[in-house]
């Protein structure tokens, strides 16, 4: 008799690189509309993280003066990001534009160029409350805060 051994396969065989390719798809498909929400979202918290810096300038013009202001300048509210590429305020609140330039906007067309208003609700001359409004389309609301899924105007100057 002859003395035969079998050899080991070794490696992978076509089949099992098939399913192995198809389970990377499938989590790919899965993970990647997942990170663009994501990435999305991420760029949004610059553009609250500047509605924190307008409400504060805002506020500290209201009590410095007793009095609402009527535009961005005169409550010193300034675009700080690159986010932002509008300000607006006048005595009911501000607004905030995202920017809608290619390579500084969130890269969401459903977000990009669209405005987000903080309506300052007052006592006299107090601010008791902000709320938060925007003019993106209800489609997209799963992006945004959910505290600015109100629709809104844009708030003009004067």
């Amino acid at each position: 008799m002859k003395n035969m051994k079998q050899a080991r396969q070794q490696g992978f065989t076509l089949i099992e690189l098939m399913i192995v390719i198809a389970i990377v798809g499938i989590l790919s498909a899965v993970a990647l509309p997942a990170y663009q929400d994501y990435t999305v979202r991420a760029k949004l918290s610059e553009v609250l993280a500047a509605a924190g810096s307008a409400k504060t300038s805002y506020s500290e013009y209201v009590s410095a003066t007793g009095t609402f202001p009527t535009s961005a300048a005169e409550a010193g509210i300034r675009a700080t990001s690159a986010m932002v590429s509008g300000v607006a305020a006048d005595a009911t609140g501000f607004s905030l534009t995202v920017s809608a330039v290619a390579g500084s906007g969130t890269g969401d067309s459903d977000i990009d160029g669209k405005v987000f208003n903080w309506i300052a609700t007052k006592s006299g001359t107090d601010i008791t409350e902000w709320t938060c409004s925007t003019t993106v389309a209800e489609s997209a609301w799963g992006k945004i805060p959910s505290n600015c899924r109100v629709t809104g105007t844009a708030i003009t100057e004067g």
